[in-house]
């Protein structure tokens, strides 16, 4: 897949198979009639709750979907739970946990993606396991490097709020130092213990890729961007500023001011109201 230019009037918008839990066929049709031309795609969907043995049909039944629609992957964000964790200080299970992540991204190989989206930790993690935690989510991403490697896709390590590991840029560069050619996957409504535009200065280029979501400054509410807090004209020219080269990813769920799902129109009125207060940053 092309990557794109780094200057912001270039940037596509993308939105995560999350807006709707699990689309159907028509759901992402609609999309792409709005002008939505990339998806990641939640694995998720096809982990929770889901049957060993129905875990593959479910993906490809993704697959399928998106294909009709004539959508792009651009991402997929690898199955996370309270236990799949890749950070556990038990080994035994977090070689399963590792083992398993390593089968998904084997199988994300049908959807031709460009990015993987990782947690390096579930919570709560707890001060006296924080260096252990750390060590062991570091070892567990050099190991699937490997996988992602192998399918020729960027392994990009997501930003977490609260107690979980990288909740600060400083200590996910830290996890993901030892490892080259791992990214960042910069989520702005998880970051909570400084803006965004300091996260961007510090992370820099290893932002690979990002999650668009808007929130009040104190938890994670995956609001419509231009809903909260977040000066998002703002935010996508440093965004250009450091040569981002990636889709404006949306990973937006819910209305701030609407009990009524997002719509893909409401993600591309969002994204040209943050284009507009781009230009006029300028």
């Amino acid at each position: 897949m092309a990557i794109l230019g780094a200057n912001a009037q270039n940037y596509e918008v993308g939105t995560s198979t999350a807006l709707w839990g699990n689309p159907t066929a028509a759901d992402l049709q609609e999309a792409k009639k709005c002008g939505v031309n990339y998806i990641e795609v939640a694995l998720n969907t096809c982990y929770r709750g889901v049957p060993e043995n129905e875990v593959e049909p479910c993906v490809r039944a993704m697959k399928a979907k998106i294909d009709s629609a004539g959508l792009s992957v651009w991402s997929i964000h690898l199955p996370f739970s309270r236990t799949l964790d890749i950070s556990v200080t038990d080994n035994a299970s977090r070689e399963e946990n590792v083992r398993f992540i390593a089968k998904m991204i084997a199988l994300s190989a049908i959807f031709k993606p460009s990015r993987l989206v990782l947690h390096a930790s579930s919570e709560p993690i707890y001060d006296v396991d924080r260096e252990q935690r750390i060590v062991n989510a570091s070892q567990s991403i050099a190991t699937l490097k490997n996988y992602a490697d192998k399918i020729g896709v960027q392994l990009c390590i997501e930003n977490l709020p609260r107690t979980c590991l990288g909740n600060t840029p400083e200590e996910l560069l830290r996890i993901i130092g030892s490892t080259q050619g791992v990214g960042i996957c910069f989520d702005q409504n998880h970051y909570m213990r400084g803006s965004t535009e300091y996260f961007v200065r510090v992370a820099g280029s290893k932002i690979a890729t990002i999650h668009a979501s808007d929130f009040e400054g104190k938890n994670e509410c995956h609001w419509l961007p231009t809903q909260g807090i977040i000066e998002w004209g703002k935010f996508m020219k440093d965004l250009a500023d450091i040569g981002y080269r990636g889709v404006f990813m949306y990973e937006a769920t819910k209305d701030k001011n609407s009990k009524e799902k997002l719509t893909p129109q409401q993600v591309m009125d969002s994204f040209n109201a943050i284009k507009s207060a781009y230009n006029n940053k300028k």
